[in-house]
């Protein structure tokens, strides 16, 4: 990743597909997610939504970790599941909120 992908202090360049992966996060913040549940979510193809949750992870606004189950016994791969940290709730709620004020931050 270069420099251009994240700052090191926390922000994130916001783009509107990173907005619609933050919005699918904030309907339920405490909720961990994969790819594929986002990418069901908002549609976002997997070649741009993985670099956007590498960026988020990268900035501190995700966690995320691979379940645990038995690849065999489920019948497919792992998951890497993704989950909102509190900075990230907070930086992504204030992101919404300076929109219904007017003013993008």
């Amino acid at each position: 990743m270069g420099k251009a992908d994240h700052n090191t202090d926390g922000t994130v360049r916001m783009s509107l597909q990173t907005l619609r992966v933050l919005e699918v996060f904030l309907e339920n913040p405490t909720e961990q997610r994969s790819g594929a549940d986002v990418h069901q979510a908002c549609g976002i193809a997997s070649g741009t939504l993985y670099p956007i949750l590498l960026r988020l992870e990268a900035a501190g606004w995700f966690v995320s970790r691979w379940e645990s189950i038995d690849p065999s016994t489920a019948g497919r791969p792992r998951r890497r599941l993704y989950r909102l940290t509190s900075t990230g709730q907070r930086r992504a709620s204030e992101i919404f909120a300076s929109f219904s004020r007017g003013i993008l931050t």
